[in-house]
């Protein structure tokens, strides 16, 4: 069949040839083309407009947790700077990191519970709160080899901190979860 086909254009070349498209054609294509076009032009816009709302909102949201985070560090036990620092620095940031790593052993026992219920939640939260505490380990080594103490003992206790605080989130979330399913 494609034999006949083939020999059926290869013997009428000619008069294939000579025929040419309505000009009225070339220009409805172009237009549709031109439509598109816009079209597509105008989701590439909205698109850059949807990504810079989030954008700003990202931004928005973390200068307004920072902002607020250095307010809510005068109220954290410990946080405050005092004479105590300049005299034994390494002795009162110790005390600090052992007030969050108790606070933070309370609330993954707490978290611990809901292993068998929710194990799916319970592995995301644990990734989550390994990752930071690699990260903890990490800035503990260096503090070994690095002359600048303080400031490796300010952002180990940062660490901590926000280490303390997904678990707080993570712990109010399964709270909700189980109030849910409660009703």
């Amino acid at each position: 069949m494609n034999d006949k086909l083939k020999k059926f254009i290869d013997a009428h070349r000619e008069a294939f040839d000579s025929e040419n498209p309505d000009p009225k054609l070339y220009r409805q294509l172009r237009e549709q083309l031109k439509g598109n076009i816009i079209k597509h032009k105008a989701d590439q816009k909205k698109l850059f407009r949807f990504i810079a709302v989030a954008a700003s909102v990202v931004i928005v949201s973390v200068s307004l947790y920072v902002i607020f985070q250095k307010k809510n560090d005068a109220t954290i036990p410990g946080s405050q700077m005092t004479s105590e620092i300049s005299s034994n620095p390494e002795g009162v940031y110790a005390k600090q990191i052992d007030q969050y790593q108790q606070i933070i052993d309370q609330q993954q026992a707490q978290l611990k519970q809901v292993q068998y219920e929710h194990p799916d939640l319970y592995h995301q939260f644990t990734d989550d709160i390994n990752q930071l505490d690699s990260a903890y380990r990490i800035l503990k080594t260096t503090l070994e080899m690095n002359p600048n103490t303080e400031m490796l003992l300010e952002a180990m206790i940062r660490n901590l901190q926000i280490q303390s605080e997904l678990l707080t989130r993570q712990l109010s979330i399964i709270k909700e979860i189980k109030q849910k399913s409660k009703a």
